[in-house]
């Protein structure tokens, strides 16, 4: 099945067969601890080719809020805790660091780990 060069967050039920569409150019979802949001990178404006902004979905009302990260995030976020993402960023010398906003679409971005990337919690 061809879906014309579109990405998909899709939800589906095997026993029913049948898939239902959640977002629509979106990359990299990542289930939050409470099992109640996805993270995602979804493409401005549906073009991936002028970026990705970090978001989240709540599956309760399907509502999408984009974090308040400005930045074009090309990678997949971890959920640090219930409200918290880290990503990573590269700077215009290309080397990589570790950020973390809040999932609500509040807040500022913040530096958590220079030199670093691939966030991952420990638990």
């Amino acid at each position: 099945m061809s879906t014309g060069g579109k990405r998909y967050l899709v939800r589906g039920d095997l026993a029913a067969r049948t898939v239902t569409t959640l977002a629509e150019n979106v990359e990299c979802p990542s289930l939050s601890p409470d099992g109640r949001r996805i993270a995602f990178k979804r493409a401005i404006d549906a073009d991936p080719a002028r970026g990705w902004r970090l978001s989240v979905l709540d599956l309760a009302t399907l509502r999408v809020r984009a974090t308040t990260e400005p930045a074009s995030v090309d990678d997949q976020a971890a959920w640090l805790d219930d409200a918290t993402l880290a990503y990573t960023l590269r700077g215009d010398d290309g080397r990589p660091d570790v950020w973390a906003v809040p999932a609500d679409g509040t807040g500022r971005p913040r530096l958590l780990v220079p030199g670093a990337e691939s966030p991952s919690p420990l638990t």
